[in-house]
């Protein structure tokens, strides 16, 4: 199986209904705009529960982001749908139980079901409060993003009445969509439509909202740049950190985000300096990277994106890099999104890699579930399964002729599907 490298973007996301403000949704994706168009009906596709004209339009609240995977964002995205049955969250802590649904037969028969309990905007806000402080997403470097002011509001008020505050680490901010002045249209420019719409697209980035959310590598177009010449000048690089030598061929290795700095150093350094100087006894991995030549800062998820594009990612760094003349990075993503956009469009309709397809807990809601695939543990069952199908055959001799199908189809796509 493939080994890809870290997404440029995933979130997991709240939508609410303008209509009505009781009904909410919980999803993940790699594109927060897209996705939006898709449950307001405007681009093709969505989810079944928000189909229903009478809650249109949907707006989006808020987005959680900074996962080292998507299947790392789809365990945070049932987790967050599912408080109520997550064990991710001791019984001390839940704020959320299941129901009980009762239903008898017509044999007279009492079956007794759990039942997923209705959840107001708060109890949303409370749990995603909770599932930040939990030991297992605690350790992430993520960042809560608010694109509606009411509700970065009830945040803020539910955050001063709690005793336990969330890591230092996890940024929270408010990102509402700020006024774009749009040109009037020059019905006499012969300018394609599809032109216009990446200039739009490009206008939009980084103007707030799920509009300015940049979903590409558009950032590290620079550094990948940058990387060719360093790594043309041979194996003489020394690392920044530890002065050895750096093996490019098999040492891992990053680049400063920096235009004028040539600073290169092992990614384990790196992570080791990083941590020394942020001094938490918790974290697993760094908050951000500190550069030793220039001492700049650079999100430690944008180092190891550029670590694993490097690596894995040679059709994504050739299409980046591929992209003709001195561009602006908002140009350069919004040319990317509307590639991937008329790809998506073409292509036929692929299943989507969902939440309930990593975490096993999905299936079954017996309180003797449990979220047991980790980041690592979830990649390395994937790419393990032909392995362990070897390794079988002789306890597999009654299932001779029988094709066993992948558990998990690695398809970095919206993950929304009818629960």
């Amino acid at each position: 199986m493939e080994i890809k490298p870290i997404p440029a973007f995933y979130c997991c996301y709240l939508l609410r209904s303008t209509v009505r403000h009781a009904s909410t949704y919980i999803g993940s994706t790699p594109d927060p705009a897209r996705r939006l168009g898709q449950h307001n009906g405007k681009v093709k596709g969505g989810a079944v529960r928000t189909s229903r004209a009478s809650l249109r339009p949907w707006e989006m609240g808020c987005i959680v982001a900074g996962f080292p995977s998507n299947i790392a964002a789809l365990q945070f995205e049932w987790a967050w749908t599912n408080a109520h049955l997550t064990r991710h969250i001791s019984g001390e802590q839940r704020i959320s139980f299941a129901t009980t649904r009762t239903k008898t037969s017509k044999s007279g028969k009492v079956t007794h079901r759990p039942g997923r309990p209705r959840s107001s905007l708060i109890d949303r806000l409370s749990n995603l409060h909770l599932l930040l402080r939990v030991p297992y997403f605690s350790k992430w470097p993520l960042e809560v993003r608010f694109f509606s002011e009411d509700m970065y509001r009830c945040w803020t008020t539910w955050c001063g009445r709690v005793d336990t505050h969330i890591r230092p680490g996890v940024k929270v901010i408010l990102d509402p969509a700020q006024p774009v002045e749009q040109e009037e249209d020059d019905f006499s420019s012969a300018q394609p439509q599809a032109s216009q719409r990446r200039k739009r697209k490009a206008e939009l980035i980084g103007t707030g909202g799920p509009e300015g959310v940049d979903p590409t590598y558009a950032r590290l177009r620079s550094v990948l740049e940058k990387s060719q010449f360093i790594l043309d000048d041979g194996d003489d690089q020394k690392c920044s950190l530890c002065a050895a030598n750096i093996d490019l061929h098999r040492s891992l290795f990053a680049i400063c985000h920096v235009e004028h700095c040539q600073s290169i150093a092992h990614v384990t350094c790196l992570a080791d300096a990083s941590l020394h100087r942020e001094q938490s006894a918790s974290a697993v991995v760094p908050d951000t990277a500190v550069c030793p030549s220039c001492a700049r800062e650079t999100p430690w998820v944008e180092v190891m994106q550029q670590v694993t594009l490097r690596n894995r990612g040679l059709k994504e760094v050739k299409k980046l890099l591929g992209r003709k003349g001195k561009k602006s990075t908002a140009a350069v993503a919004a040319e990317i999104m509307e590639t991937c956009s008329e790809a998506s469009d073409s292509e036929g309709e692929e299943e989507a890699l969902t939440a309930e397809h990593v975490v096993d807990e999905g299936f079954q809601f017996s309180s003797g579930e449990d979220d047991r695939l980790s980041v690592a543990s979830a990649d390395s069952f994937v790419s393990g399964t032909s392995d362990r199908g070897v390794g079988d055959k002789t306890r597999s001799s009654t299932a001779a002729g029988e094709r066993t199908k992948p558990l998990l189809e690695m398809v970095i796509e919206d993950s929304e599907e009818e629960r």
